[in-house]
């Protein structure tokens, strides 16, 4: 799609969550199909992929949400039905009430918002007279989704579940009921918890949407129940995973795509001023199929899973392909700026035109190695979006970096602004987070399909963990750098200290003869350390210390060796071609004592040795013989200084 003129543009914000990530592709597609046949509309989603409800990150997934600032939009769209989180969906109404914009929610009531969806109510009682008049159910286990209250979806299929036994004379007792948190894997826990418990059957299990009822099919076929002959299922949405089941799912169709296209020609009309009801309800379809007992697949949905499995599994061989490259190219990464460079390479893996990859600032400057001013004050800070971001993964257009990956810094108020962002009328934001801290997030210009969507969570998380191993990988070896130059250095000059001697003066010394060298060792002696410590004090002592060592580099070479040998004696090994290195060391010394930095001349004794050419001499018999040198001349000052 071609960008339009800003002026004309309708902007939309989307919130959603993918715990049911069947219903949010179909939502996204249909807001795409929408976006096709309305030119003047763009659209910002922000989601989050699945997670289990209240565990420790969820609040760290919702936090995409606080990227949205509603006063930069003329309208949203909350698929709150998907949102798990009472506190977050309040916190998201009142934003969108102070922002002044219309807003519809999807498939639960939120204050200030038209709502549509389906009516759960009918649809869920119409499935539950199903199993006991047509069937014959007496005994249940229900499902239950996670419950807002006394309102939205999950209460009310439950409420006309209980309605529909009541009014046919099923006593409270034939009814167990166990929380699925809408999740698969929580469905097949309760179930898998109540087959151990050594319990009877019950004649059916109600769930309150597909993804707990499939969970249950799979646990009961495991355990060698059969279905429906031994016991009933029945779920609620009719996801593509319902058709597919063996046996096929008996379930309520909602008609999912209808329901977002009315969402947004419902908006539309509220910002023409036109009058739009308070609650709009779409028309649901039972699927009366195997699990309960009724029709076998009709010809004609055969068909359509044939041709919808066929292109699943078509996407999947080009995502394992990709994805292979991808895991290959993180594991050769030496470094954050690698793993950017792989997953800018390998965008295709997404399936959408252009993916943009921000970081945080304070996250960017870390693997960039900088400290920056942007690092937050405490860690609690690193769980919120930055002020500031920086764009360091791009694909899909031609756009250069200065070889870092920082392609551009952005203020987060500008976010629906940014230079690439306002020209894309559809993008999807994902966070990236890494425990504990918030590192930034992925936008993608495409909707995924259902299979995308599975994959797409998978290899964000691979992503996350790529950099962030690297990143202290990268610390870790920068620290242990740290601790190795702290272990050979004295910490009072600078200078190597008896461990570096060790480590680093015999390489250096074997690596001149080798290339056939002579050898200079020169051993230097502060003159009258104990008159100036005794006089001025130590802290001077130590001045007069660093400032030995200052001359000391000032007159060497990076390549020289150098280092306190002990108290006030210093110690430079190098080659014989550099012969001035005494001379230089005494004019220093005259030009610092000119400077007048210190309250007392400085002065030192220094032994200078050559070995010979052919010499079989130690590096330790070169010291003695410097020693030896350094000890005449002070001991020929001192005369001097007595005969004076």
């Amino acid at each position: 799609m071609e960008p339009i003129e800003e002026q004309k543009r309708i902007k939309i914000a989307y919130i959603t969550a993918d715990w049911n990530r069947e219903l949010v592709s179909v939502a996204l597609g249909s807001l795409m199909d929408f976006l096709n046949a309305n030119p003047n509309i763009s659209v910002q989603v922000f989601n989050c992929f699945g997670f289990t409800l209240h565990s420790e990150d969820s609040s760290f997934r919702y936090k995409i949400y606080d990227l949205a600032d509603f006063r930069n939009y003329d309208a949203a769209i909350i698929q709150a039905h998907q949102i798990m989180d009472d506190f977050c969906l309040r916190e998201l109404g009142r934003r969108i009430r102070e922002a002044g914009i219309p807003a519809i929610s999807i498939g639960a009531e939120m204050e200030g918002c038209l709502c549509i969806g389906t009516d759960d109510y009918t649809a869920s009682r119409y499935m539950a007279e199903h199993l006991i008049t047509v069937h014959g159910a007496k005994t249940f286990i229900y499902l239950k989704g996670y419950e807002h209250g006394d309102e939205g979806e999950a209460y009310a299929r439950r409420r006309a579940f209980e309605d529909a036994c009541r009014e046919h004379g099923i006593p409270e007792e034939n009814i167990i009921y166990r929380v699925g948190e809408w999740q698969s894997e929580k469905g097949a826990e309760q179930i898998r918890e109540y087959l151990e418990s050594g319990a009877p059957l019950p004649d059916a299990i109600v769930s309150a949407n597909d993804e707990m009822a499939l969970g249950a099919l799979g646990v009961l076929k495991d355990a060698g129940i059969r279905v429906p002959q031994d016991v009933l299922v029945t779920g609620y949405d009719d996801i593509f995973s319902a058709s597919l089941s063996d046996p096929r799912l008996s379930t309520i169709q909602r008609r999912f795509n209808e329901i977002i296209r009315n969402a947004c020609e419902a908006l539309l009309k509220k910002l023409d001023g036109k009058d739009v009801p308070d609650k709009l309800y779409e028309p649901f379809e039972p699927v009366f199929s195997e699990s309960c007992g009724c029709r076998l697949h009709s010809a004609s949905e055969l068909l359509t899973i044939r041709r919808m499995f066929y292109m699943h599994q078509r996407r999947l061989e080009s995502f394992y392909y990709m994805q292979d490259k991808l895991t290959a190219g993180f594991f050769a990464a030496k470094n954050p700026m690698e793993i950017l460079d792989v997953m800018e390479r390998y965008s295709g893996i997404f399936g959408s035109p252009r993916m943009y990859l921000y970081l945080n600032d304070y996250y960017a400057d870390m693997i960039l190695g900088q400290d920056g001013n942007s690092r937050p004050a405490a860690e609690s800070d690193m769980r919120d979006f930055s002020d500031k971001l920086v764009l360091m993964g791009y694909a899909g257009g031609a756009m250069g970096h200065d070889g870092t990956h920082v392609y551009m810094r952005i203020s987060r108020g500008n976010l629906t602004e940014a230079a690439l962002l306002k020209k894309e009328r559809f993008g999807i934001f994902y966070p990236l987070f890494f425990e504990g801290m918030l590192m930034g997030f992925m936008v993608l210009t495409k909707p995924p399909t259902v299979t995308e969507m599975n994959l797409h969570e998978s290899v964000v998380n691979q992503l996350v963990f790529a950099i962030e191993n690297t990143r202290q990988k990268t610390l870790t070896e920068k620290l242990n750098d740290k601790l190795t130059a702290l272990s050979v250095t004295d910490p009072l000059t600078g200078l190597y200290n008896r461990f570096g001697y060790e480590k680093f003066a015999n390489e250096l010394f074997a690596d001149i003869r080798e290339r056939g060298s002579r050898i200079r060792v020169l051993f230097l002696d502060v003159d009258n350390m104990k008159q100036i410590n005794d006089e001025h004090g130590h802290e001077s002592g130590d001045l007069a210390l660093r400032a030995i060592s200052r001359v000391i580099r000032d007159s060497c070479r990076k390549s020289d060796f150098k280092m306190r040998y002990g108290g006030d004696e210093f110690v430079i090994i190098t080659e014989a071609c550099d012969a001035d290195i005494k001379g230089r060391i005494e004019q220093s010394l005259e030009k610092y004592n000119s400077s007048g930095e210190l309250p007392f001349p400085l002065h030192a004794s220094v032994g200078d040795y050559l070995t010979a050419a052919a010499a079989g001499e130690t590096l330790d018999d070169l010291l003695t013989r410097a020693d030896e040198l350094m000890y005449k001349e002070k001991t020929c000052k001192k005369r001097a200084a007595f005969g004076k």
